[in-house]
């Protein structure tokens, strides 16, 4: 299911409402909340793995170098993470072969490799594009075709993958908890992920 897969992972985000902490680098029971998503199919070697960050992350960067990303810089992290998306499926378009792209974001750490195989096993049935459901909101983690992949590359500002899934034929969503797709945005987020890991 994931022969010629890349991942992208979104962490360009500038953490505004978190504080002078990098968020996506606080600790979150003993491993950075990056951490969590940046393992997701892990034990995939075969996947591609990118990661978008913004131009003066540069301790997101080494991390996720680190552990096996190849990192594309975004200059302007701050006009939305439209244009982060956009950078980071035009590097996958340009330089792999990959046809397909399963899409993270960087503050979601209870996504887990169960629930991604159910969205490429859905995207396996002749589906164009797939995203995740909740309580009825679409979110990633998601994937796309490589046919999708020039829509998602010419994205700006907010407008993210939802914009170009409503424009696609043969969409698929795949239910899930709330909680699975929780992300984190401030250190009460980052409390209530503490408390949920420990039971």
């Amino acid at each position: 299911m994931f022969d010629q897969a890349s991942i992208l992972l979104l962490a360009s985000g500038i953490s505004s409402r978190f504080g002078v902490e990098d968020k996506l680098l606080a600790d979150l029971n003993g491993r950075p909340v990056l951490g969590y998503p940046a393992s997701v199919l892990g034990a995939e070697p075969g996947v591609g793995r990118f990661a978008v960050v913004g131009a003066r992350q540069e301790a997101r960067k080494a991390w996720l170098e680190a552990h096996g990303f190849h990192v594309v810089t975004n200059p302007v992290p701050e006009n939305g993470q439209g244009r982060s998306l956009a950078i980071g499926i035009a590097h996958i378009r340009d330089t792999t072969s990959s046809d397909k792209v399963l899409i993270l974001l960087g503050d979601m750490p209870f996504v887990t490799d169960a629930h991604v195989t159910r969205l490429a096993a859905t995207l396996a049935r002749d589906a164009s594009a797939v995203m995740s459901e909740a309580n009825g909101v679409l979110s990633p983690p998601a994937m796309f075709r490589r046919s999708a992949f020039d829509r998602l590359a010419s994205l700006e500002g907010d407008r993210g993958a939802r914009s170009v899934f409503d424009q696609l034929p043969e969409t698929r969503v795949v239910a899930t908890d709330a909680g699975m797709l929780t992300d984190i945005d401030d250190r009460n987020d980052l409390e209530r992920a503490e408390e949920r890991m420990h039971g």
